[in-house]
């Protein structure tokens, strides 16, 4: 089921004063503020990049957090992507920094490579992340995408989306959804968040939330296809929602 059809405005406008009103936005949050994410490589030999993500807690605060290390792959020329992440819950002590997980990734100069680490709290909600691009034959940290210009200013991200899905439908549609969104050039810088839950029976209702505002939402099938093109209408959507904010200045542009 649709949430914002081009033909209903008055859906539209009675999202975006959802929006409005809504008191915590993902720009708004300063991430690394308190637990910084970090991601050490060494130099590549053979083209093997090893990867290593750190956590630091700043602050006099025990912290029970979890963590996701993802590797995603693009190749421009079919418009393939692949992601692989690795994932696991841990704790931080005050003042402690520690080694989340290590893994080595094969970079192919023709393609472009992302390595993502994000460091969320027990209720999901992001604390910490870094963010790594490799394109071509240049390691470059993402800085059209970082600031640091302000103490605790933390960053702003673009193209990340998070899955709370609990079957594997709702996983099935996360990937095929986070692959097409990768690939987007209209990615804006709040965060997606793909969720699902139960509805009748054995049902779930899988949703795509943007500042916890439902954009776009339908009951989950096993079939691939029909997950392919929930993926493509949902993209759709969130694009038409993302263009709805930058007319209305609510949206930076880079």
């Amino acid at each position: 089921m649709r949430i914002l059809k081009k033909e209903n405005a008055i859906t539209l406008l009675l999202i975006v004063a959802f929006y409005l009103c809504a008191t915590i936005s993902a720009n708004s949050q300063n991430f690394n503020s308190e637990v910084v994410a970090g991601i050490k490589t060494n130099d590549s030999k053979n083209d093997i990049l090893d990867i290593i993500g750190t956590a630091k807690n700043i602050t006099e605060t025990s912290f029970s957090l979890r963590y996701e290390l993802s590797v995603i792959t693009n190749n421009g020329e079919n418009n393939n992507s692949s992601k692989n992440s690795q994932s696991g819950r841990f704790t931080l002590e005050p003042f402690e920094t520690k080694n989340l997980s290590q893994t080595s990734v094969l970079i192919d100069p023709d393609n472009r490579t992302v390595i993502l680490l994000v460091i969320f709290d027990l209720d999901d909600q992001v604390m910490g992340t870094d963010r790594l691009v490799y394109d071509g034959k240049q390691m470059e940290q993402a800085e059209e995408n970082i600031s640091y210009q302000k103490p605790n200013e933390g960053i702003v991200l673009t193209g990340m989306v998070t899955d709370r899905s609990k079957t594997k439908p709702g996983r099935d549609f996360y990937d095929f959804f986070f692959q097409k969104y990768s690939l987007s050039p209209n990615q804006g810088n709040k965060i997606i968040e793909i969720d699902e839950m139960i509805s009748f029976g054995r049902t779930t209702r899988v949703m795509v939330k943007i500042d916890n505002q439902i954009i776009y939402q339908f009951f989950a099938r096993p079939k691939l296809d029909f997950l392919k093109e929930q993926a493509d209408i949902a993209l759709k959507q969130v694009n038409r929602y993302f263009e709805y904010l930058k007319n209305r200045n609510e949206l930076p542009k880079y």
